[in-house]
């Protein structure tokens, strides 16, 4: 596995095991309920934000860094999706929750560089040109 190629785990797996498990503070009140975080929004709770940032932002993560690993098909689209839900997860939470905090910047960075270090499949797939035989050669 190349350095970058580590790098990229690297930031998927930090991604999902702290959003599985920031996901998992809030649907267990771990993190103490903010009323403030959901008054705007059509949460009555901490609980569904959770389970949305434990399964759907953790998880995304966490499925392309194992599909990474195991370079299945897949895991370049794998990588992207998770990278642009991170994103929008936190765009989303800065704009519903109308406050900010220095993590906030951290994640959508993360998520930034997941979706720019992700290679495009071409650029993944393409084997080393190989050389045209030489049209003026004889036999």
């Amino acid at each position: 596995m190349d350095r970058r190629t580590k790098v990229l785990l690297a930031l998927l797996l930090f991604n999902g095991v702290s959003a599985v498990g920031g996901g998992l503070a809030l649907m267990t009140d771990w993190i103490p309920e903010q009323t403030s975080w959901v008054r705007d929004t059509d949460f009555a709770s901490n609980y569904f934000p959770g389970v949305i940032l434990m399964a759907v932002v953790g998880g995304s993560s966490m499925v392309a860094a194992v599909a990474l690993a195991k370079r299945a098909d897949g895991w370049q689209l794998a990588g992207i999706v998770a990278g642009t839900v991170m994103v929008i997860w936190i765009v989303g939470e800065v704009a519903s929750i109308r406050a900010f905090h220095p993590l906030q910047v951290i994640y959508l960075v993360t998520g930034v560089l997941v979706v720019a270090a992700t290679p495009r499949r071409h650029e993944a797939a393409s084997p080393a040109p190989v050389a045209a035989p030489d049209a003026r050669s004889t036999r």
